[in-house]
């Protein structure tokens, strides 16, 4: 069985633009999940970061496409975002904490607001290495 691991933001762009998060996300032993929304955040960042990593455009969108992740919508964490938005502050962190409550599984993420929380486990991209 795999282990379900929630990707935040931070890992998807940095597979887009080629670090070692890509490296990790398609690695077969872990379930690799995320949610609506966080796609919509990085979708609407990619402008961005073509135009900053000088990545060319069609090849982001396809490899975000390809991207081995289970993306889940709103409706099936609902049940969990009262509690994440007593957890955390920021408002675009809510789905992904939701998700991993739900999931009871860790978070994957470089953004330093998830490690006050006790009740997920936090993994950053050096603990996959």
């Amino acid at each position: 069985m795999k282990i379900p691991i929630v990707v935040d933001a931070n890992p998807i762009i940095s597979s887009l633009i080629g670090g070692f998060s890509r490296e990790v996300l398609f690695r077969h032993d872990f379930e690799f999940v995320t949610t609506a929304f966080t796609i919509q955040e990085v979708k609407k960042y990619l402008p961005v970061i073509i135009k900053k990593s000088g990545v060319q455009e069609k090849l982001v969108f396809d490899l975000l496409n390809l991207l081995p992740l289970q993306i889940h919508p709103s409706e099936y964490y609902e049940d969990f975002r009262k509690k994440a938005q007593d957890l955390i502050a920021d408002p675009k962190d809510v789905d992904i904490l939701a998700l991993a409550l739900k999931l009871k599984c860790p978070v994957w993420s470089e953004d330093k607001v998830f490690e006050q929380i006790k009740e997920i486990k936090l993994l950053k991209t050096k603990d996959f290495v």
